[in-house]
């Protein structure tokens, strides 16, 4: 497998933005496991530690693979609280991309801010992914504008969602109608 076919992709993200059980669905999505494992439970692939596993917390970064078109994915899903700052900074040295996850639920924290100006430095290029949409009280518009008030005023939805909150149904694609849902 050469280079070019090769991405190391970093999960970054506040405490409790969801950055396992979204590197649990990529790898479950691609086939790589057949059950998807749960942070609650202490059976996420990439919570190996006891420690991680008794306090559904991330402690430590850990890579994973997964294949996908082609791609040889190494996932590198980073802890989010704010004492291991150091090795969410590490991470970052590898990174041809990242996908920064916010939650809609909590919006951006400041660990977020702090990544993402620490991507922006390193000019990793990254995905802002919005989690929890689900969640009471959430206001696609308003995680949006505090996306670029915060972050980035050039960011830009690639999907909308299908209702809000509770009545959150999935998301519509702005790029492909075809791929509704996915």
């Amino acid at each position: 497998m050469t280079t070019k076919e090769t991405r190391n992709i970093g999960i970054f993200a506040h405490i409790d933005a969801g950055k396992t059980t979204t590197t649990e669905h990529m790898l479950f999505e691609s086939g790589t496991i057949r059950t998807l494992g749960s942070v609650d439970q202490g059976t996420a692939l990439t919570d190996s530690l006891e420690v991680e596993r008794e306090r559904g917390i991330s402690v430590r970064a850990a890579a994973t693979t997964l294949h996908w078109k082609g791609l040889h994915i190494n996932v590198i899903d980073t802890p989010g609280h704010v004492d291991f700052l150091s090795e969410v900074e590490r991470s970052m040295r590898v990174m041809d991309g990242a996908i920064l996850i916010v939650s809609a639920a909590e919006g951006v924290q400041s660990q977020t801010e702090t990544v993402w100006h620490a991507l922006r430095s390193l000019n990793i290029p990254t995905l802002i992914y919005v989690n929890k949409m689900d969640r009471t009280g959430v206001s696609a518009a308003s995680v949006l504008d505090e996306i670029k008030r915060l972050l980035s005023p050039h960011a830009v939805p690639l999907q909308i969602p299908v209702g809000e909150a509770e009545d959150f149904a999935g998301m519509h694609s702005i790029l492909d109608p075809a791929k509704d849902g996915e």
